[in-house]
């Protein structure tokens, strides 16, 4: 099917999807067992509030699902999902005269607040959207997003809060989503379509959480769930980290009573919930460990001098290129100080790295061999890091901030620009890709324009040809012919209002389509957008002029004919 963007527009409504916390206030709130005299709760000193924290606020808290409809302007999703109270409100504080502590093992130590962020997919490929979010009541919830009712199967129900984002990806191969899933408690779990366990799994070992006469290791926290080919072996895997703390039996439920010993990274087959070879990997130990400050997200990144291997890989592989990719790289793990050729730049394996930013030091680990580099910019690093060619340099720049308010760009000279090793959109890959959670080259599907596109130029005319390339290495794709619909937009910008052209495809390749844009000339960003039958969006974005120059050549339409008509007069004269 190919239709104008009118029609596209018409079938279109965008939404603002976010997570909501409610919180009582018991300080205007009066109090019902005083029989009107007006006696609020007075569980803090300031009645007018201001010398309040969340976790002082007591647990008294119901968390929702808020959507705002950007086409008719209302917000036409509102559910309530989980409430929560405090012992102390209101008769503790009434009979301790405002003074009791609050309950820190109420609720095994949960409150319903709404900390992460939902996502919007369909879990069977079929239908409606299914919004999909956890809350702080370990509760994982997929409610129909037209009906905002719950899907047979869901929600389900996790020993510790869920802070962090899902992911989604079809891993299994039953072209049907998995859901991955991670705790504060460190509990990492892979759930169906349906809501059913395929896999789950602590970060600790059995031995290392089992309570003995002293101490136990606890997880106090993690980072951001990141999903990519660590190896190289076309296989995804989840990368996370995760803050492990030592405590006593009793205080298992108390992170003031917790010493913080080291932050881990691991890397986890996806399919099957294993470790990875070489992982996890202990960052900081023995140095000074961050108790409080969250995680930054891993960023999985390829920065190998040698990418040309992953455009035969995002096609699939077969056994023996498994294999030979496995004697790559157990050679690359081998010490290279014994030979006289030099280490490549990235390291000798396959695969992708990952740059993970503690304090003010940056780990930049070779997934397939874990060899590492750190670099120390001095200052605490807060948040992911990015990766794009920002100086336009054909060349692959980490893009690095600090807490001051810093911004740093690392560049290299060796490592090629390609739009599936990008990552530069905050914690998900692209600004359109909100639900697509996996590195570029390692996703089972995806949509990038090809180079003879994106070259920066002033188009001159009234069409812009673009060829951009689709490609689908689900396991189990070619035999569900049902699925293979690839749904593909232009737009001038990001919105889709400013929707150029949409065609729906029924087999992967290489495409060149002509597209016109009706905005007037000017610099624009056209972004390539991919829409699967599961609703998982892929985009690519280039940037050219379109009429820029056009007034150029209009002095010679009017002064050329003059010019030529003037000449027969001077030379008869």
């Amino acid at each position: 099917y190919a239709g104008t963007s009118t029609d596209r527009m018409d079938k279109i409504d965008e939404m603002i999807l976010c997570s909501v916390s409610y919180y009582f206030d018991e300080d205007e709130c009066k109090d019902p067992m005083t029989n009107g005299s007006g006696k609020s709760f007075g569980k803090h000193a300031n009645a007018d509030g201001g010398d309040e924290t969340e976790e002082a606020r007591g647990r008294y808290v119901a968390n929702a699902i808020m959507g705002y409809n950007l086409r008719w302007k209302y917000w036409s999703i509102q559910e309530v999902l989980d409430l929560s109270t405090d012992w102390s409100a209101p008769l503790g504080d009434i009979a301790s005269g405002g003074t009791a502590p609050i309950n820190s093992n109420a609720h095994g130590g949960m409150g319903a607040w709404a900390l992460a962020t939902p996502i919007a997919v369909k879990l069977d490929g079929v239908g409606k959207n299914h919004i999909i979010v956890g809350t702080s009541m370990g509760l994982v919830y997929a409610l129909e997003a037209q009906w905002h009712g719950l899907r047979s199967g869901w929600p389900v129900q996790l020993r510790h809060p869920v802070e962090q984002k899902v992911l989604v990806e079809d891993v299994v191969g039953n072209t049907n989503l998995e859901v991955f899933v991670v705790s504060t408690g460190g509990d990492l779990v892979s759930l169906n379509a349906d809501g059913g366990v395929l896999w789950a799994r602590n970060l600790l070992t059995n031995d290392e959480a089992a309570f003995d006469e002293a101490k136990s290791l606890v997880v106090r926290g993690t980072s951001p769930l990141s999903l990519g080919d660590v190896d190289g072996t076309g296989r995804l895997a989840i990368v996370v980290v995760a803050r492990i703390a030592s405590t006593e039996r009793q205080y298992q439920h108390r992170p003031d009573k917790h010493d913080v010993l080291e932050h881990r990274l691991y890397a986890i087959d996806a399919v099957t919930g294993d470790d990875l070879e070489h992982f996890p990997i202990i960052l900081n130990k023995g140095a000074d460990v961050s108790t409080s400050s969250l995680i930054p997200q891993p960023l999985l990144i390829d920065l190998h001098e040698d990418q040309r291997h992953w455009l035969n890989q995002i096609h699939g592989l077969s056994d023996e290129d498994i294999s030979t990719i496995r004697q790559i790289n157990k050679r690359a793990a081998e010490d290279f100080s014994a030979s006289s050729q030099p280490r490549p730049h990235g390291g000798a394996g396959r695969g992708v790295h990952i740059v993970q930013p503690l304090g003010s030091t940056l780990y930049i680990i070779e997934g397939a061999t874990a060899c590492s580099q750190t670099v120390d910019v001095g200052d605490t690093i807060p948040s992911m890091v990015q990766a794009d060619d920002v100086h336009g340099t054909g060349g692959l720049d980490l893009v690095v901030t600090t807490s001051r308010g810093e911004i740093l760009t690392l560049e290299s000279d060796t490592v090629s620009y390609h739009p599936l090793n990008v990552w530069n959109a905050g914690v998900t890959r692209a600004p359109g890709s909100s639900n697509a959670q996996a590195h570029g080259f390692s996703s089972t599907q995806g949509i990038f324009v090809h180079p003879m596109s994106r070259v920066w130029r002033d188009i001159l005319g009234v069409y812009i040809p673009i060829t951009f390339e689709i490609f689908d290495r689900r396991p189990n794709i070619a035999n569900e012919a049902n699925l293979q619909v690839y749904e593909v937009e232009v737009r001038a910008g990001m919105s889709a209002k400013r929707t150029i052209f949409y065609r729906s495809y029924n087999a992967t390749g290489i495409y060149t389509e002509r597209v016109q844009i009706p905005f007037g000339p000017g610099y624009f960003s056209l972004t390539v957008l991919l829409r699967t039958t599961h609703g998982i969006v892929y985009e690519d974005t280039f940037h050219i002029g379109f009429n820029v120059d056009y007034m150029g050549g209009l002095w010679l339409v009017v002064f050329l004919p003059l010019v030529l008509a003037s000449i027969p007069i001077f030379m008869f004269r």
